[in-house]
């Protein structure tokens, strides 16, 4: 009544910028975009002037400063999202049908994103149960843009560190027309 009820305390540490993302997309334009692991929430960057495909994952993270954002993207998945005809080049060397729209979701099999924590490469037990969380990371991304009722068909690609630890055209979703 009187403005003497305690407030909860604002979240500590990394958070995506409501400034630059949102949790929802109509389709029209390419972008970046992060996955929390942690909350289990997609959020895709505005489009920023039509620069929301070149702007920086770590630009989307607020609650650190400059020096550190880089290290708090790391409890982030990043991804790309190209609308059709936005894309161009290869992925690894690896050839890309660019008519169509592309969804690459990174992944490192080293980097565990829910525990926060470097796995040596010679637990490879631990290895590939990272790599199978991070997949199921990555179909929620997927799926997020399935529910989207984009107008045109989109593809799913798992993008790691080298050629050899990514996978092309794991899924996709076809045009509804």
């Amino acid at each position: 009544m009187f403005g003497f009820l305690k407030r909860a305390e604002p979240e500590i540490g990394p958070r995506v910028s409501t400034r630059f993302c949102t949790d929802s997309f109509n389709g029209k334009y390419p972008h970046v975009g992060l996955y929390d692991t942690r909350a289990r929430r997609v959020w895709v960057c505005k489009p920023l002037a039509g620069q929301a495909i070149r702007t920086s994952h770590a630009r989307l993270i607020t609650g650190t400063d400059n020096a550190t954002s880089t290290v708090w993207k790391d409890r982030f998945i990043c991804f790309w999202f190209y609308t059709p005809r936005t894309g161009e080049g290869l992925i690894h060397g690896y050839p890309i049908e660019w008519d169509e729209a592309q969804l690459l979701v990174r992944i490192d099999p080293n980097w565990d994103y829910d525990r926060q924590k470097l796995i040596p490469a010679e637990l490879s037990d631990q290895v590939n149960d990272n790599l199978e969380r991070q997949f199921k990371h990555g179909e929620r991304v997927f799926d997020f843009f399935g529910k989207c009722k984009l107008p045109y068909a989109f593809n799913l690609h798992y993008i790691g560190p080298r050629a050899t630890d990514s996978l092309f055209y794991v899924k996709r979703v076809e045009s509804p027309h």
